[in-house]
């Protein structure tokens, strides 16, 4: 399921409210192409490192990308439209499930975003809607005022799993022994706390730092919704493998899809 949109494949949203109601008057430029030559005030920093890209959808709605993370600032002004229970704390939302709150409560103009071929050219509205259902069911239940039936929360059983295992250090990626630094019959493996979002069971796991471990390859096992955690006493703690960073920041794993919800 997807969480968030890669902004080569999107149109982003018009420039004021005016024009997401205004008649279409021909051809025009992506709105995309419109924003990138638009100046737009680029923070330097945020919770996940420096600030590669940043763009200004709407205002006071500020898009931004990171080496590894991308998603939305709110000004004050816009933070203060979403309810209590919607907002995170320092007014950035990361791209796998705290956006959806942005697009639901800024519906207007997330339904005019198409997500892509890959997603059906849903609107980010949509998908941001269905992220927020099954990610953060109660939050869904109150903002559209509605009961949801525990049957249709595919993702609840794997919340609860990742939630008895909060404290737990979950692997999200690793190495084999093909790669030389690696001993036979073994894997270097990074992990988190609680894992990543949306496994993620405590708030802010986004912004937690990593731990690497070795572990025996004939232990490993990592299936969708039931990752691998990590025993400290079977599984000795080691130093980040030098070439790590490289592979990591092409978003290569060795396990790819087992990675992935």
């Amino acid at each position: 399921m997807p969480y968030f949109f890669d902004r080569l494949e999107v149109e982003l949203p018009p420039l004021t409210l005016a024009e997401i109601g205004g008649a279409d008057q021909g051809p025009t430029p992506s709105l995309w192409s419109r924003l990138a030559a638009r100046p737009s005030p680029k923070p330097a920093l945020s919770p996940w490192g420096e600030v590669a890209d940043a763009r200004e959808i709407a205002p006071g709605i500020m898009w931004f990308a990171t080496q590894t993370r991308s998603g939305y600032q709110l000004s004050p002004s816009r933070q203060k439209a979403l309810p209590r229970y919607l907002r995170t704390e320092d007014r950035w939302y990361e791209d796998t499930t705290e956006w959806a709150a942005v697009a639901v409560v800024f519906d207007r103009i997330f339904d005019r975003m198409p997500s892509g071929a890959a997603t059906g050219h849903q609107s980010l509205y949509q998908i941001g809607k269905e992220t927020l259902r099954q990610w953060k069911p109660e939050e869904y239940e109150s903002w559209f005022q509605t009961t949801l039936d525990p049957d249709e929360i595919w993702s609840l059983a794997v919340m609860q799993f990742h939630r008895l295992r909060a404290d737990h250090w979950i692997v999200i990626d690793v190495f084999d022994d093909r790669h030389a630094f690696v001993p036979a019959g073994h894997l270097h493996a990074r992990a988190k706390r609680g894992g990543d979002p949306p496994y993620s069971a405590e708030a802010g796991g986004a912004k937690a730092l990593s731990r690497w471990f070795r572990v025996h390859a004939h232990e490993f096992t990592h299936r969708r919704g039931r990752p691998f955690h990590i025993d400290p006493v079977k599984h000795p703690e080691i130093d980040e493998p030098n070439c790590a960073a490289r592979f990591l920041d092409a978003n290569h794993t060795e396990f790819g899809e087992a990675f992935a919800m």
